[in-house]
């Protein structure tokens, strides 16, 4: 994905690779800054960002659908890093509420100083997790 996360970077147009279920694998084309698919069964996804590599407020929305519906991996990257959330067990209820505090949390920080404290001081009671890493 790195070369579609350098395409996004110099014209902003974002790109989704998802895993399906039988371990095949499909890359969609998205708009400016955003892409909006209905999502089949699939267990990973990532998409690319023209900037920050950390998920905005609807990306968190979108993560805790696809958690509920199965997925285990959710990935935001640019050409520098790779951020993901990732299940190593059920998806609990504690997860969930964490995430969707999560959610409201992003949606209102108003500074990039705002949104990296956000991440740097998250985490999930149980088995829910979140890591950046850079490339």
């Amino acid at each position: 994905m790195l070369n579609y996360a350098i395409r996004t970077i110099n014209s902003e147009v974002e790109f989704m690779n998802i895993i399906l279920t039988d371990g095949s694998y499909i890359i969609l084309e998205g708009d400016e800054r955003k892409v909006s698919i209905p999502f089949p069964k699939g267990i990973a996804t990532v998409h690319t960002h023209p900037g920050i590599c950390l998920f905005s407020y609807k990306d968190l929305e979108t993560a805790d659908s696809l958690f509920s519906s199965g997925y285990i991996v959710v990935s935001v990257m640019n050409n520098d890093c790779v951020s993901s959330l990732y299940r190593c067990g059920v998806y609990t209820f504690e997860d969930k509420s964490v995430l969707k505090n999560t959610v409201n949390k992003v949606r209102k920080a108003k500074t990039v100083e705002e949104l990296l404290n956000i991440y740097k001081n998250l985490i999930f009671p149980n088995y829910l997790k979140f890591i950046t890493y850079s490339i």
